[in-house]
């Protein structure tokens, strides 16, 4: 996150938001502020003309909003983005270029669901938070992650 600060500071909070919520691009798109309550994100399903700013599930889901979401949320404009997602992309993918790190918008979406789980977080939970419609989603990208290996699981049977 730093690099991407020191390369475009005026699009920090918004790469800073979208790594602490997780949101996919086209949530991002069109998304108020008056989508907070108190420290809570709602992300609804339905779509505007474009098909922007929906859930890939088609479903709302709820978001909570840490310090750092919160932070980068005092720092948007509102609406967070109001341009199509593919600009939004494109922006992430220059800054990216530029910071030495490549790669796409999605990376962030990524930080958020694998720094969570590393950090302990039950698969089931960060599949909510991700809003991923199926398990094995969450658990195919992310399981190798969990901190806890084969052998200290194990060991924890007791019958």
């Amino acid at each position: 996150m730093r690099k991407l600060h020191r390369t475009n500071p005026a699009r920090a909070a918004l790469w800073l938001f979208m790594a602490h919520t997780g949101l996919y691009r086209g949530e991002l798109v069109g998304l108020g502020k008056d989508s907070v309550a108190g420290r809570r994100l709602r992300v609804e399903s339905d779509p505007d003309e474009d098909d922007q700013g929906r859930t890939k599930s088609g479903k709302w889901r709820e978001v909570p909003l840490n310090r750092y979401a919160r932070w980068a949320l005092r720092h948007l404009p509102d609406p967070l983005a109001a341009v199509h997602k593919d600009t939004v992309s494109d922006w992430f993918a220059s800054d990216a270029k530029r910071a030495g790190i490549g790669g796409s918008l999605h990376r962030l979406r990524h930080t958020f669901c694998a720094h969570m789980v590393m950090a302990g977080v039950p698969l089931r939970k960060v599949q909510i938070l991700a809003g991923h419609a199926d398990y094995a989603t969450t658990e195919k990208y992310y399981a190798h992650l969990t901190p806890e290996g084969d052998d200290r699981a194990v060991a924890k049977l007791r019958y």
